[in-house]
C-alpha cells in the first residue's frame, strides 16, 4: 500500500514538475558527469536545492566510497527507511547494518542522478547504478528512486524503489 502511494506521488511529481521547467530553479549536479545531457533538476527553494545537494553527497561520496561516517551524518539518528523489498529499519544503526549487508551481497556504484526533484522538505531522486550479484557473478544496470523526507539537512524518512534495467 505504501509503495503504491509513494509510486503515485513520484509519477505525479515527475509529470507535474518537469513540464514547469523554468518555474523552478535549475542547477548543475555535483557528480562527475554533470555535463550529461538530459539531467533534470527542479527545486522550489534554496532549502530544497540544498537537500538535493546533500543527497548527491549521500550517493556519490558516502555510498560509492563506503564512507559510513558521512552516511550517518546525512541520516537522522532515528531515520525510518523502507527498502526495495518493503523491509523497514527504524534507526541509523539498523540502516547502516542494512547498507553493509546490501553492499556485501550485491555491490553497487551509483553512476548518475538524471532526475532530481525537491519540494518543501521532500526529495525524489532517480539514480542509475551498476550492480553485481555476487551469487551469480552477473553485473547489471539498475534504476532506483529514492523519496526522502528531510529536516535540518538530514533524512528523517527514506523510501527506496529499484528496478533492474533492461
Amino acid at each position: 500500500m505504501l509503495k503504491t502511494i509513494i509510486s503515485g506521488f513520484i509519477i505525479s511529481v515527475v509529470f507535474i514538475i518537469i513540464p514547469l521547467g523554468n518555474s523552478f530553479s535549475q542547477s548543475s549536479t555535483n557528480q562527475s558527469s554533470s555535463d550529461e545531457v538530459g539531467v533534470v533538476i527542479a527545486a522550489e527553494s534554496p532549502e530544497a536545492e540544498a537537500n538535493l545537494d546533500r543527497f548527491d553527497q549521500l550517493d556519490f561520496q558516502a555510498w560509492n566510497n563506503r564512507n559510513w561516517t558521512l552516511f550517518q551524518e546525512i541520516h537522522s539518528p532515528d531515520v525510518l527507511v523502507v527498502d526495495f523489498n518493503g523491509n523497514v529499519t527504524k534507526d541509523i544503526e539498523q540502516h547502516l547494518q542494512w547498507a553493509n549487508k546490501s553492499i556485501s551481497s550485491i555491490p553497487s556504484i551509483i553512476l548518475a542522478h538524471p532526475i532530481k526533484i525537491a519540494a518543501g522538505n521532500w526529495t525524489a531522486v532517480i539514480g542509475n547504478s551498476m550492480r553485481t550479484d555476487l551469487s551469480t557473478g552477473e553485473s547489471f544496470n539498475s534504476t532506483m528512486v529514492t523519496v526522502a523526507h528531510w529536516k535540518d539537512g538530514r533524512i528523517l524518512e527514506e523510501y527506496l524503489f529499484s528496478h533492474k534495467s533492461q
